[in-house]
């Protein structure tokens, strides 16, 4: 291989190479050195290499021949410009692009003393950037983070083709060569049909089986399991989803809900065409909404796509970055353009053009082999971007563990954080789970990322569980779909035999069981596929597991990862299933699958934010920052079955909020009773409040209590400006092994509850005022910003303009939930102890030498 030297691309413009001296000095110049001379014979050697003048003609010929014809069969070399500039350009052609990766980072500062140059206040907190970090964290990043510089590092761009270009049943990924089939087909060229039956078997007491989220009287679209009105209808196309379909029995008694009788289809009502009894599948949306004839309301448009009362409006679908201008979402799988593959579309193969590549992937140098072949298989090539470490990995999984739970979901709403409207804008969703598709979107399209396994510090494995965990868990597909991984695996030899961890049948229900599942078939493939995890056991790896308690459900075999959680229970205090919801409930995972692990280990593990949806009248408000606040402490939320429509189960909540309003309820329970201790400027309430973030940012302190398993109060507190008072005995909250709490949290045990008050009240003014402080300057790390963005920036390219809450975000400045994160992996990098265990590898890591 030769290098091909082009144009530097940056932000702002081409910079040519330097001329003249080309990185030679004056000093080398005037006094030979050794190495200078070997520099200067580099040079030469470039200027007077005819043979390469030659090569570098020939493929350059080639590429423009194939270009013209075949574009974009491989690269345009958009950086390619005039001859001459190429020749000027002083890159030593002895230097091959795997020699980068081994130069070492060479004229390190002096000496480092962090304890000395980076003392901890009286809290025992280092700040950097603004926020309070636990001293040993806070002195390393001050002193190496800060220093980071880019490095010089190969990507590699697949150039691997697949079977009959996956049949145009779904994406190639070039690097393996394997298909991602799209839901209902299976297969190396994806050219096999999978029927996904909506209904479970039927009995003579259900002719539709019993209640399963995709039941359906009508027509059952097989390739997802989905059900629509039909052939034979005037909107075949519309769907019947759930009780739609079915008889719906009015209130046994005043206030109680409507009743479903899923064995009584009401197939008469809605293929009616008589326009005064209760039609769907043939009612005019005009004439509807013109009050001219009836509808049932029991419909309505709950798959994604489409829009309006009668689903009459198509709109976008949600997917991963909306497949990053390279593809087309269909119902939530990305259908990449040629040349690009990936669950968003954002890998570019050799077949892409250049010009078109992420500004992550925005190459310097290329490398292009001598003995290219340009027919049949296109042989990798090799791009040397800067970067700053860390460098994070992102496994392209099979579909079944992101693509097709998002093309497969039966609610518009479910595991994403955003739709869109009838002119495709963005509507925001308050999805506690959209956590999960946010960090997604921020680390595929962020300069962190690599496609180089080899030089990559951390590998990211992307499992959407929250897509399993919400209503589509219920779906019979998804017991097909993990019954045919299972199948593929060789794990099971026949359907007969499909007990491996029981019979599937167990699963119905039991979200844990079935999701542990799908991380283990994870963990399977790609240690079938990559030869990453067996080097360090997963350490380096990291999992999402975005359920309501964490990781408990994790199996065995990926525990020595770093997980990534909203519930970090270290089971010190409450060492079993704190949910009281029962088919989460993990205490009847056989150890044999999960092992004994705890559901969170501060040591390795990080508790991150959950979603909350941007909303620009509170950003404009600037409630985080308000001065006067009249209430001393505040909490709203279900506080248990003394209240009306309190949750009934003793064990919600772990029984922490029915001990708070038993102490300081400040409405009456179903007694008319008030907390014992009640205070006037005392709020716990079940009562909804009219005004959520008001009350909040009226308030010093705010409940931070558990609910099933972890709920979104830390978050609430955060961004009203309101100090968090945490009660959840060995739970740890966002990023609380990180930063130093102590400096903007009030942690009590579940045991001081009724001392809460007095404890509260017993904080003078200057520990008031400091923690207040605090809470405003780390309040943006508790928001997803760098995602919101990335969707700012794809809605302005599309309208040409801002929305207002794109507006708002793009005037925040400190950093937010992703940046915080890899600042994190930076410290873990070269602090977490078993990464000195490892053989050292030569890499170049842009910090000095005492930092690492």
């Amino acid at each position: 291989m030769h290098m091909v030297p082009i144009l530097a691309y940056t932000d702002n413009a081409c910079v040519p190479w330097p001329s003249l001296e080309c990185g030679v000095s004056k000093e080398e110049l005037s006094t030979p050195t050794a190495k200078a001379i070997e520099r200067m014979i580099s040079i030469e050697k470039w200027r007077f290499s005819w043979t390469l003048v030659a090569t570098v003609a020939s493929v350059l010929t080639l590429v423009s021949v194939v270009h013209l014809f075949l574009f974009p069969l491989v690269p345009s070399f958009d950086y390619f410009t005039a001859r001459q500039q190429i020749q000027n350009s002083c890159v030593p052609i002895k230097e091959s692009a795997e020699g980068v990766t081994n130069r070492v980072w060479e004229n390190s500062p002096p000496q480092l003393n962090l304890d000395h140059r980076f003392p901890a206040d009286l809290h025992n907190a280092v700040v950097y950037r603004n926020a309070p970090w636990k001293a040993e964290i806070g002195r390393w990043l001050s002193g190496c983070d800060s220093v980071a510089k880019e490095v010089d590092l190969v990507e590699m761009i697949g150039g691997k083709s697949c079977k009959s270009d996956c049949s145009g049943q779904g994406v190639c990924n070039h690097e393996l060569g394997q298909c991602r089939c799209f839901h209902g087909f299976r297969g190396k060229g994806c050219s096999e049909r999978i029927h996904f039956q909506c209904n479970f078997p039927k009995t003579p007491e259900l002719p539709y089986g019993r209640w399963v989220v995709s039941i359906c009287p009508t027509h059952c679209d097989t390739t997802r399991a989905m059900c629509f009105c039909g052939e034979g209808t005037k909107y075949p196309n519309r769907p019947v989803a759930e009780a739609c379909g079915f008889q719906v029995n009015l209130p046994s008694q005043p206030g109680a809900p409507k009743s479903t009788d899923w064995a009584k289809a009401d197939l008469d009502n809605i293929f009616t065409t008589n326009g005064s009894k209760p039609g769907w599948c043939n009612v005019d949306p005009e004439e509807a909404y013109a009050l001219k004839v009836q509808f049932k309301e029991e419909c309505d448009c709950k798959y994604d796509g489409l829009l309006g009362q009668f689903c009459e409006v198509p709109v976008s679908s949600t997917c991963v970055n909306q497949c990053s201008g390279h593809g087309h979402c269909r119902g939530g799988f990305c259908q990449c353009d040629n040349g690009w593959y990936g669950v968003d579309c954002s890998i570019p193969s050799v077949m892409s053009s250049m010009s078109e590549w992420p500004q992550w992937l925005r190459p310097a140098h290329i490398d292009i082999p001598i003995n290219a072949n340009i027919t049949g298989n296109l042989v990798n090539l090799n791009a040397v971007v800067k970067k700053k470490r860390p460098l994070v990995y992102v496994y392209d999984l099979p579909p079944e563990f992101n693509s097709l739970l998002l093309e497969g979901r039966h609610y518009k709403l479910e595991c994403v954080n955003r739709i869109y409207n009838e002119k495709n804008e963005t509507l925001w969703t308050d999805m506690l789970y959209g956590s999960q598709m946010a960090f997604y979107e921020s680390i595929l399209a962020s300069p962190h990322r690599t496609l180089n396994g080899e030089e990559a510090d951390f590998f990211f494995v992307p499992v959407l569980d929250s897509c399993i965990i919400t209503r589509a868990d219920d779906a019979p597909h998804l017991s097909a779909q993990l019954l045919q991984m299972l199948l593929n695996s060789g794990n099971i030899v026949s359907r007969s035999h499909a007990n491996v961890f029981g019979h599937l049948e167990e699963h119905r229900g039991l979200r844990s069981s079935l999701t542990l599942e799908f991380y283990k078939k994870a963990y399977e493939h790609i240690i079938e596929h990559y030869p990453y995890w067996n080097r360090t056991s997963g350490r380096d790896h990291i999992w999402f597991f975005s359920w309501d308690e964490g990781a408990c459900y994790a199996p065995k075999e990926i525990w020595n990862s770093m997980m990534l959680v909203h519930w970090g229970n270290t089971n010190s205090k409450h060492n079993h299933s704190t949910t009281a919801y029962w088919a989460d409930n993990w205490d009847r995972i056989s150890s044999s699958r999960r092992g004994n692990h705890s559901c969170f280990d501060p040591e390795k593990d990080l508790v991150l934010p959950a979603w909350k949806a941007p909303d620009a009248f509170v950003l404009r408000s600037k409630l985080w920052a308000r001065e006067k606040r009249k209430t001393l402490f505040y909490f709203n939320g279900n506080l248990g079955s003394a209240y009306p429509n309190g949750r009934p189960e003793s064990s919600y909540s772990m029984g922490v909020r029915q001990k708070l309003a038993e102490e300081y309820g400040s409405s009456p329970n179903k007694e008319g009773k008030l907390g014992k201790q009640h205070a006037e400027d005392v709020i716990v309430t079940s009562l909804r409040s009219e005004n959520y973030h008001e009350d909040l940012s009226s308030s010093v302190f705010c409940g931070v209590l558990p609910g099933d398993g972890w709920s979104g109060r830390m978050e609430d507190s955060i961004l009203q400006g309101c100090i968090p008072v945490v009660i959840q005995d060995g739970i740890f909250l966002p990023y609380e092994n990180v930063l130093n709490y102590e400096s903007f949290v009030v942690r009590i045990s579940e045991d001081e509850i009724p001392n809460l008050i007095n404890i509260l009240r017993g904080l003078n003014e200057t520990e008031i005022q400091f923690r207040l402080a605090n809470v405003q300057k780390v309040w943006q790390r508790f928001l997803y910003r760098d995602s919101i963005l990335l969707e700012a920036k794809r809605q302005n390219a599309k309208f040409g303009r801002m929305n207002d809450w794109a507006v708002e975000f793009l005037k925040l400045r400190e950093d937010d939930v992703f940046t915080t994160l890899i600042q994190i992996l930076h410290y873990k990098l070269h602090n977490d102890p078993w990464r000195r265990e490892l053989v050292h590898q030569k890499k170049d890591f842009g910090i000095p030498q005492e930092c690492l």
